[in-house]
C-alpha cells in the first residue's frame, strides 16, 4: 500500500513563540472536575512487562507492553478533558534515547547550533552535552531523518517546500509518512504521545515516576517538590537554564530527564477533548494535518505540574524557543 498523504499541502504562518510564552498560552489550566459519567480506567488483565533498565550505548530498549494514560481526576494539576485516562497497549517494543538530543549529537552532522538564550540570560546551557533547544517540530522530524540515512534504515518521513535551512527555524509545506503508520518505520523518528508516556511512567502511576505531587494553593506558583526535584530540572531547581543531561535520577527503564530540563515534541497534533474511549492499540500512528503538535515532559522553567507524567502542552509546529528540544525512537523488529 502506498502510504503518501496524496495531495496533502500544509499551510503555515511563521511564528515567532518562544517557550516561556508557549507554555503560558497552551498549558492545560488549573484542575477541573472530570466531565459527567468519566470513571477511573482499570488496567485489566494485560500482562505488564519487567520493569527493568536495559540500556546501551545512550539508547534504552523499552518491551511492548499495556498501561494507563492520562491522570486520575484526583492528581492534583489533572486538566478537566485532555488526560481521561484510557488503557493502551503498544504492541511493538522500541529503542528511545535515554537523554534528549544534545548540542553534541545535533551539530556533529554538520548543522549550525540554533540553542541560545533569551533576552533576560534564561534558556538553554550551552555546552556540548546540554540538550539541543530552539527547534521546531519540523526541525525535530527532518533531523530524524539523518541518523536514519546515515545507518541504512529506511526515512519516516517525507519532507518538501522546506525553509529556511535546518537549525535556522525551519518549516516545511509537505510533509508525509513513508509508511502506513509510524510505527511501520523502523527508522529514527519522533515517539508517539503513547511511546513517550508508556516510556515515562516505567510502571508507574504517580504523577510522577519517584512518587505523587506535592500540592499547594497554587498550582502555578514554583515551589519545591521533593519528588520531581530528584529527577527533575524544573523552575524550582534550575536557576532559568537547561542543564546536561543525565545529572537526576532515571526511571525504571533508565530514561534520564524525562520530566524537566528540555520541552520534548512528540508525533502527535493535540486533542484538547483527550484520547477517546479506550481500550486503544498502537493510537495515533498517523499523520493529522494540524498544525497544534504536542510536547512533553515539561520544561525548566515551568512548575511541578508541567512536569507530571500525564501532562500535555501544544505549540505551533513552526514555533521553537529556548529550552524546546526532543528524543528520537526507533521502532524494533519483530522476533
Amino acid at each position: 500500500m502506498n502510504a503518501r498523504f496524496s495531495g496533502v499541502r500544509f499551510a503555515f504562518v511563521t511564528s515567532t513563540l518562544v517557550l516561556a510564552s508557549f507554555v503560558l498560552a497552551t498549558c492545560n489550566g488549573p484542575p477541573t472536575q472530570m466531565d459527567a459519567g468519566e470513571t477511573p480506567v482499570d488496567a485489566g488483565d494485560e500482562p505488564t512487562p519487567p520493569i527493568v533498565a536495559d540500556c546501551e550505548g545512550g539508547w534504552c530498549r523499552i518491551p511492548p507492553g499495556t498501561f494507563i494514560m492520562g491522570s486520575p481526576e484526583d492528581e492534583w494539576g489533572h486538566p478537566a478533558r485532555s488526560e481521561n485516562q484510557v488503557q493502551v497497549t503498544l504492541t511493538r517494543g522500541f529503542l528511545i534515547q535515554q537523554e534528549e538530543m544534545t548540542q553534541r549529537e545535533w551539530t556533529a552532522l554538520g548543522l549550525p547550533n540554533p540553542s541560545g538564550r533569551n533576552a533576560d540570560g534564561t534558556g538553554d546551557c550551552l555546552e556540548p552535552e546540554c540538550p539541543v533547544g530552539n527547534v521546531t517540530w519540523f526541525e525535530a522530524v527532518a533531523f530524524a531523518n539523518r541518523p536514519s540515512g546515515a545507518e541504512s534504515l529506511p526515512q519516516c518521513y517525507e519532507l518538501d517546500g522546506c525553509t529556511p535551512g535546518l537549525g535556522e527555524g525551519m518549516a516545511c509545506a509537505y510533509i508525509a509518512l513513508t509508511t502506513e503508520t509510524l510505527y511501520d518505520c523502523e527508522g529514527y523518528r519522533l515517539p508517539t504521545e503513547a511511546e513517550w508516556e508508556y516510556g515515562v511512567r516505567a510502571g508507574t502511576s504517580t504523577a510522577f515516576y519517584s512518587g505523587e505531587i506535592t500540592e499547594y494553593d497554587v498550582q502555578s506558583d514554583c515551589n519545591p517538590d521533593p519528588n520531581l526535584q530528584r529527577i527533575a530540572w524544573y523552575c524550582y531547581n534550575a536557576g532559568g537554564t537547561t542543564h546536561p543531561g543525565g545529572q537526576k535520577e532515571p526511571n525504571g527503564w533508565g530514561l534520564h530527564d524525562m520530566s524537566g530540563n528540555a520541552f520534548e515534541w512528540v508525533h502527535d497534533h493535540y486533542t484538547p477533548r483527550g484520547y477517546g474511549e479506550g481500550p486503544l492499540v498502537d493510537p495515533d500512528g498517523d499523520l493529522v494535518d494540524e498544525p497544534f503538535r504536542v510536547h512533553r515532559g515539561g520544561g525548566f522553567n515551568v512548575w511541578a505540574t508541567t512536569c507530571r507524567s500525564a501532562d500535555h502542552l501544544h505549540g505551533s509546529w513552526d514555533g521553537r524557543g529556548p529550552g524546546g528540544g526532543f528524543r528520537l525512537v526507533r521502532t524494533l523488529r519483530e522476533d
